[in-house]
C-alpha cells in the first residue's frame, strides 16, 4: 500500500473511532429534560434510564456477528454502512416521538457502534504489524478520548436549550461517509493466502487461548474504569462537592489522562513491553482507588479520577494490540468481535456490581476492595503477557 493512501486511510480510522464513544454517553446531559418530556408516558423514568444502557447491550449481542462479516464481506463496506446507519439511526431520537421509538433508534444505533468498531480495529491490524501497530492502537485510544470530551460537552450545552438537540450530534457521521468512500481501499476481504505480516502471526496456534485472555482483563478493566461516569458522581455528592460542573470536570480530568497516556502507549511498549505496560496501566488504577478511598476534596477526587484514566488509555490499547497479534488474518474481525464484546459487557455490568458494593461497604472500603483488585490484576496481566512473550 502508497504511504500517501495509508495516511488518508489511517486519517480516516482516526476520525471515525471518534464515533464509537458517542453510543452511550452522548446524551448523557439530556436525561434529565426528556425525563421531564415523557413524564406522563408509563414507566419513563425506567425507559429514559435504558436509553443509556441499550446501544452497549446490542454491542455484545452483535459484535461477534459482524466481526465475522468483516472477514466474510469486507471491512469497508461494513464501515461505510455502519457509518451511514449511526448518523441516522442517532439523529432520529431528535424527531421521534415515543420512548419506545426512541429505544429502538438507540438499539440500531448499537448495531452501528458494533460494524464499526469490530471492522475499524480489523482494519487496523491489517494495515499495522508490530510497533506501528501499537503506535496507531494508542492514537486511536488518543481520538476516542479527545472526541468523547468534545461531544459531552457539546451535547451539555445543546441539552441546555432543549433536551432532543444532542441527538442531532450523531447525525456529523453523516460527513465521514464520503471519506471512506475515497479512503478506505480494500472492499474486499483479506485474502489470508496472500497477507503475510511481517510478525508471522497466523502460525500461531494457541491464539484462541491469548484472546480469550485479553478479553477477560479487558472486562475487568471497564467493570472498574466505568466507576468513573456512573459512581464518581454521586460518590462527590456523598463527600459534600454538589456542583455538577465539578463532576463534569473530575471525569474530564480522566478522560484527558486517557487521552495523553494513549499517545504514549507505542513509545512505553517498546520500552517495557507489553506486560510491563499492563503492570504499570493498572497500577495506576490501583493508586487511584486508595486516592480515592481518602478523598474528601475535588483536588483528590480528581487526581484518581486521572490515575483511572492513565489505565484506560494504557491497558485497552495494550490488550487489544495484544488478542489481535497472534489471531490469523482471516479471523481478526471475529477476533476484534469478541474483544468488542468484552469491553461492552464490562460496562453493562459494572454499575450493577459497583452499585451492589457500594452498598454494602460503603464508598471508602469500596475503593480499598477495588485497589486490592486492580493490584491482582496488575500482576495476574503482567504474568500471562510475560509468559506470551517467552512462549
Amino acid at each position: 500500500m502508497k504511504v500517501n493512501v495509508l495516511a488518508s486511510s489511517s486519517l480516516c480510522l482516526l476520525l471515525i473511532s471518534t464515533l464509537t464513544v458517542m453510543s452511550n454517553a452522548t446524551i448523557a446531559p439530556a436525561l434529565p429534560g426528556l425525563a421531564s418530556e415523557f413524564s406522563g408516558t408509563p414507566s419513563a423514568d425506567l425507559l429514559v434510564k435504558m436509553l443509556l444502557p441499550i446501544p452497549a447491550l446490542f454491542v455484545v449481542i452483535f459484535a461477534p456477528i459482524l466481526g465475522w462479516t468483516a472477514d466474510k464481506f469486507g471491512r469497508r463496506n461494513q464501515i461505510i454502512l455502519s457509518t451511514l446507519m449511526f448518523a441516522i439511526s442517532g439523529a432520529a431520537g431528535a424527531k421521534l416521538a415515543g420512548l419506545e421509538a426512541i429505544l429502538i433508534s438507540r438499539a440500531i444505533l448499537g448495531i452501528c457502534v458494533a460494524g464499526l468498531m469490530t471492522a475499524i480495529t480489523a482494519l487496523i491490524a491489517d494495515y499495522f504489524s508490530g510497533q506501528q501497530r501499537s503506535q496507531f492502537m494508542g492514537l486511536q485510544q488518543a481520538f476516542s478520548n479527545i472526541g468523547g470530551i468534545v461531544f459531552i460537552v457539546t451535547a451539555g450545552y445543546l441539552a441546555s436549550i432543549n433536551a432532543r438537540l444532542p441527538f442531532y450530534i450523531y447525525g456529523l457521521a453523516i460527513f465521514l461517509v464520503p471519506l471512506v468512500f475515497v479512503s478506505i481501499k480494500n472492499s474486499k476481504p483479506i485474502n489470508p493466502k496472500s497477507d503475510q505480516p511481517p510478525d508471522d502471526t497466523d502460525v500461531n496456534s494457541g491464539w484462541k487461548r491469548i484472546l480469550a485472555g485479553c478479553a477477560v482483563f479487558l472486562f475487568c478493566h471497564l467493570i472498574v474504569f466505568y466507576i468513573l461516569p456512573t459512581q464518581i458522581p454521586f460518590f462527590m455528592v456523598d463527600i459534600g462537592i454538589i456542583d455538577p460542573s465539578k463532576a463534569g470536570l473530575a471525569m474530564g480530568a480522566g478522560t484527558l489522562a486517557a487521552a495523553i497516556s494513549g499517545v504514549f502507549f507505542g513509545k512505553l511498549v517498546a520500552k517495557i513491553h507489553s506486560h510491563g505496560v499492563a503492570f504499570a496501566g493498572f497500577m495506576a488504577m490501583s493508586v487511584g482507588m486508595l486516592v480515592l478511598s481518602q478523598a474528601s476534596s475535588f483536588g483528590l477526587v480528581a487526581l484518581g479520577c486521572a490515575l483511572m484514566g492513565i489505565c484506560m488509555g494504557l491497558v485497552m490499547p495494550n490488550f487489544m494490540v495484544t488478542g489481535l497479534a497472534f489471531v490469523p488474518s482471516d479471523k481478526r474481525g471475529l477476533a476484534s468481535g469478541v474483544l468488542t464484546s468484552s469491553i461492552f459487557i464490562g460496562q453493562f455490568v459494572s454499575p450493577l456490581v459497583t452499585s451492589a458494593l457500594i452498598s454494602a461497604l460503603a464508598y471508602s472500603h469500596f475503593y480499598l476492595v477495588t485497589a486490592g483488585f486492580t493490584l491482582t490484576l496488575a500482576v495476574a496481566s503482567a504474568f500471562m503477557l510475560k509468559a506470551k512473550s517467552v512462549s
